[in-house]
């Protein structure tokens, strides 16, 4: 039977990152459905992240940046690229908008983008954020005018004479229906209507009226003077987008093994509602089986999730930004660095034998605080070998004072169960009780609430969420 705790923690680790323990406690005796009302109500406001400045000299906003300009603000882009990773790693653990920075996180998987800039990837995580509840074909109609979006998928080469297909395919592939759902002539079609859509040198959205193509198109049948507005509507009149994306959803926040009777339903619900995301993660959240036994614990906690848990839980800090960004490449998931278009694959992908053995090692550098030798996969362009970080480079602190005190008052012979229940969603029948208290420091209660909690974190069962 799943305990309230367990649901409780279980809403948490999926609509947000985790919650503490002292938290946790706090919302013993309210019904989930008060729980869920109130993590929309926390999220309805928000901040954006402004950490990087407008980066063209004021005297250029006219004309926008020149040639020596632009190789500065290149040579600039790398440290900022990490700056602005870090800044939302913080917000993540920070903020009492939870479910808003969650379904951002989720929309930065789902539009995919990677350019050479900082800024114009700040400027779109903070449309992500903005539309991240609110009404997914506005999100669409905004993410096809985003400069990083046209950056990325070459829609600035998109001309009348010479289309350019990339976003018209990844509009229909990864966005919207799903492969199979499309022809190569909708393809064809789709581009031609995205032409001129592009960005100026102050990296904003220009539509160029030279180079579009005011030609009539045939798309999914339909026979018109089309623009790119008109090709995200009538994909937005196709069910197939809300049974494409509420499948993924499903996938993300319920279960990866899809039920696809519960995604129809959703589907009816995201479809007649206007696309209207609050609604469909409301319906979601507040369904009886998304608190079945057979869900919770069902997901590998991704690579940034797992990093976000901890800062929760334990205080985890970095001596050097360096070590967050490296521990983020050696577990295979970067905030704005996805690996393609199609984002991250999640689930199992996430596990291979060098990224396991360093999830279950990593408790251990936290409780004693050492560095952590790093093997980081090489990245798009970086040479093929392993790069190792020095030990020097990887120290850690963290800070466990919340958690000794949460459990002040749980006697010893009880504090592996509560621990247990806790930090491990699903498998707990599975766990040896007599080897999780192997090398515990009994030397003060401090000592053994944290040496026992680094035990049970090492287990493969705390991947799970």
């Amino acid at each position: 039977m799943v305990s309230h705790q367990q649901k409780i923690q279980h809403l948490f680790l999926r609509a947000a990152f985790g919650e503490t323990l002292e938290t946790i406690h706090t919302l013993m005796t309210k019904p989930l459905p008060v729980l869920v009302d109130e993590l929309f109500a926390s999220s309805a406001e928000y901040k954006e992240i402004s950490y990087l400045p407008y980066p063209i000299n004021e005297n250029r906003e006219t004309k926008g940046p020149g040639g020596l300009q632009l190789v500065a603000m290149f040579i600039k882009s790398f440290g900022e690229m990490e700056d602005l990773n870090a800044e939302w790693i913080f917000k993540m653990t920070h903020t009492k908008a939870v479910l808003r920075e969650k379904m951002t996180f989720f929309w930065h998987n789902h539009f995919a983008t990677s350019v050479p800039w900082g800024y114009p990837l700040q400027v779109q995580n903070n449309l992500l954020r903005k539309h991240a509840l609110g009404k997914f074909g506005e999100m669409l109609h905004a993410i096809a005018k985003d400069p990083a979006m046209i950056m990325y998928l070459n829609n600035q080469q998109n001309k009348k004479d010479h289309p350019n297909e990339n976003f018209a395919r990844e509009v229909m592939e990864l966005f919207t229906l799903g492969e199979g759902h499309y022809t190569e002539k909708d393809v064809k079609e789709a581009a031609r209507a995205f032409t001129g859509w592009s960005h100026n040198k102050l990296w904003e959205y220009e539509f160029n009226e030279k180079t579009h193509d005011y030609g009539e198109k045939e798309f999914m049948g339909k026979k018109g003077n089309f623009n790119g507005n008109d090709i995200i509507d009538q994909l937005l009149e196709n069910k197939q987008t809300a049974r494409y994306l509420c499948t993924k959803i499903y996938r993300e926040f319920v279960n990866p093994k899809v039920n696809k009777d519960r995604v129809e339903i959703l589907s009816e619900t995201f479809f007649n509602s206007g696309y209207d995301i609050s609604v469909l993660m409301k319906q979601l959240f507040t369904s009886d089986w998304f608190y079945e036994k057979e869900n919770i614990g069902a997901k590998i906690c991704s690579p940034v999730e797992l990093i976000v848990r901890y800062k929760k839980t334990v205080g985890l800090e970095f001596k050097k930004q360096k070590t967050l960004i490296d521990l983020q490449k050696a577990l295979g998931q970067v905030l704005f660095f996805p690996p393609n278009v199609a984002g991250w694959k999640g689930g199992n992908n996430w596990i291979d034998s060098t990224s396991l053995l360093l999830r279950l090692n990593l408790p251990t550098h936290i409780v004693k605080g050492t560095g952590i030798n790093l093997k980081v996969k090489p990245a798009f362009e970086e040479k093929p070998e392993e790069v190792i970080v020095e030990e020097d480079g990887g120290k850690i602190k963290s800070d466990w004072s919340a958690l000794v005190n949460t459990f002040k008052n749980i006697p010893d012979e009880k504090l592996g169960e509560a621990l247990i229940e806790h930090f491990i969603q699903s498998g707990k029948e599975r766990i040896n009780r007599e080897l999780i208290k192997n090398n515990v420091n009994n030397k003060s209660r401090e000592h053994l609430v944290i040496s026992l909690a680094g035990n049970i974190m090492s287990l493969p069962e705390f991947q799970l969420i």
